[in-house]
């Protein structure tokens, strides 16, 4: 990526960012060949303890190198605004960090290229990591080709990887036709494609998506947020026709709140194209305004509880996930027969698998490991003397990878730029335990993780 900005820079004469991307791509090819050579010929062997060292590594290193263009670029930023632009980017968080408007036009297509990226990485990731963990699990879609051996990770790296990119790089270049069809000017239309895939909610003017996009290709946009919303382990059962979205539980779940999403926007006031177009935005955590009028007549408690509940596990969205909430309302039902019939042992049954008493202590676990964090970046960021409306709002988004969520003061959405550096850390790490998954960030903290 670093290479093919640096190309375009080259091409459009932006002196400064030949030189920031140059260094960038000469960084990564050195680091890139150090780690080659020191795993070459050797035995790969992830253990589930070393998949998740690995997992926290991708999430919290990576950004440094991905913030060398940003330092390079504009060094009045400092390297902790840098780190922490590049964390939500890869993240898919979208939360702008530094200004735009100072850097080149190379700087815009390497934003939404990281998003691209992080996307991609968040599939493979869940697939290679959480699945086996079953931290996503029963949320994966069940198919014969990503079936995840818990002691053969390093053997399945191939395949997932190569299925997923296709599938990914399939739709995208798919989207990318179609905006181009619509009208959409040609540079715009790359941006808001690596946006829209990734749910990270790239705009490269303006404060909503109508400024870049033709009306079409807003609609476009707003498909290609709803394919990246869906799980692709069941994309790619699509694609070998071994099943249809509406056979996915999940895939209606997603759906129907869609629909009654919309519903509530229409009562709200908002023209009806806005109101499926801001739904699909807000529950596939892409987050970012669809048209002039925004989020403001959405009531931020329903805003953040959108983003909260996010799309489906092994997706690109954030979010605590819909398969969470829908097995959760099933023990809920379950619970409420038994006051009825106090001896019976029904049993909760999901996807042909029956989900026991391990399974749901998870669930519940995860749900308030994610408030528990929410409520310590709350707490956190009253330190800056943000109020608490404002930091609950901020809290959410980050943790949920929906950074253009919160408007702040600027009326820019996702706008964190006014945040002095040491809290914008606690931002990016947030950010991170957002693709984590927090009970494998959690899991590192034990002294029993790391016992033989």
């Amino acid at each position: 990526m670093a290479l093919f900005c640096f190309a375009l820079a080259f091409a459009w004469e932006e002196s400064d960012a030949v030189t920031a991307f140059g260094f960038t791509a000469f960084a990564n090819v050195v680091v890139g060949l150090v780690f080659t050579l020191i795993a070459k010929g050797g035995d790969i062997r992830l253990s589930l303890r070393r998949s998740i060292v690995l997992l926290v590594l991708f999430w919290v290193l990576l950004p440094i190198m991905a913030a060398i263009p940003t330092m390079e670029l504009d060094g009045s930023a400092g390297w902790i605004r840098a780190y922490a632009d590049a964390s939500s980017q890869i993240t898919t968080t979208g939360a702008i960090i530094v200004d735009r408007e100072s850097f080149p036009q190379s700087f815009f297509l390497w934003q939404a290229g990281l998003q691209w990226m992080g996307g991609y990485a968040s599939i493979v990731l869940a697939l290679l990591v959480l699945a086996p963990l079953n931290m996503t699990a029963p949320g994966v879609h069940r198919s014969p080709f990503l079936t995840i051996e818990k002691g053969n990770i390093a053997a399945r790296i191939g395949p997932i990887s190569r299925s997923m990119l296709l599938v990914y790089t399939g739709a995208s270049l798919l989207l990318l036709l179609s905006m181009l069809a619509s009208g959409t000017p040609r540079f715009e239309a790359v941006l808001l494609t690596m946006g829209s895939i990734s749910t990270g909610g790239f705009v490269p003017a303006g404060q909503d998506y109508y400024t870049s996009a033709s009306v079409f290709g807003a609609w476009f946009g707003t498909f290609g947020m709803l394919f990246g919303a869906l799980g692709f382990a069941l994309h790619w059962d699509v694609l070998q026709r071994r099943t249809h979205y509406w056979n996915d539980l999940e895939s209606r779940g997603l759906l129907v709140i869609l629909a009654l999403t919309a519903i509530l926007f229409v009562t709200l006031g908002q023209p009806f194209a806005n109101a499926v177009q801001n739904a699909v935005s807000l529950i596939s955590t892409t987050a970012i305004p669809m048209g002039q009028q925004g989020f403001s007549e959405i009531p931020k408690p329903v805003l953040m509880a959108l983003v909260l509940v996010g799309g489906a596990a092994v997706s690109t969205a954030g979010g605590v996930k819909i398969i969470r909430f829908l097995i959760l309302f099933r023990q809920t039902g379950v619970d409420l027969s038994k006051l009825s019939h106090p001896s019976s042992t029904r049993p909760i049954h999901f996807r042909q698998m029956t989900i026991g008493p391990h399974e749901l202590v998870g669930l519940w676990a995860y749900v308030l490991g994610y408030a528990m964090i929410i409520a310590f970046l709350v707490i956190f960021l009253g330190l800056a003397n943000i109020d608490f409306g404002q930091a609950s709002q901020i809290a959410i988004a980050a943790i949920s990878n929906a950074g253009p969520s919160y408007i702040g003061p600027s009326g820019i959405a996702g706008d964190l730029s006014s945040i002095s550096d040491p809290f914008l850390v606690g931002i990016a790490l947030a950010m991170s335990l957002g693709r984590i998954e927090i009970l494998a960030a959690v899991a590192i903290l034990s002294p029993e993780f790391w016992r033989e």
